[in-house]
């Protein structure tokens, strides 16, 4: 056998022994993926279904997710609050690894009728299932306090 093929050899086999160990930890268990940090959320996410009373929650979100990094996800945010408020704001949430699950913060300003300027808050822990997020929420409005469930789908 020539060297070139000696070494040839000697490399591949290398490489495939690094690839395994870093796919096998020290258990000899298969390593845990990190599902939230390698699946891409950015995109529109639309509400798909909505509960809770419609005098204390806020319905018809968008939420334009247009930054991702390894530990966050945000963008714009936009619902449908009590008193007719319309609401625009920004919306981000914490990456927690293989974690399906997210906590997720909203600040906004609304507008509507008579209201010229109003605060809202809102915040939840999310549940990504594939192209689909489930936020039970609560918060605030200057008309008052808000909660219920949004799905949202990405579109």
């Amino acid at each position: 056998m020539n060297t070139s093929a000696v070494r040839l050899s000697s490399l591949l086999a290398a490489t495939l022994l690094l690839a395994a160990c870093d796919v096998i930890d020290h258990s000899g268990a298969a390593a845990p993926s990190s599902t939230a940090t390698t699946t891409s959320f950015v995109g529109t996410w639309t509400s798909a279904t909505s509960s809770g009373s419609s005098s204390s929650s806020c319905s018809n979100f968008e939420w334009r997710v247009t930054n991702q990094t390894g530990t966050m996800i945000s963008g714009v945010f936009f619902a449908r609050c009590p008193g007719n408020l319309t609401a625009s704001g920004s919306a981000w949430g914490e990456l927690n690894g293989a974690d399906t699950t997210l906590p997720v913060r909203v600040t906004a300003g609304a507008t509507g009728p008579g209201v010229t300027a109003c605060e809202v808050s809102l915040t939840g822990t999310a549940t990504f299932y594939g192209d689909m997020i489930r936020i039970p929420y609560s918060g605030t409005t200057c008309v008052g306090p808000v909660s219920g469930t949004e799905v949202l789908q990405r579109h």
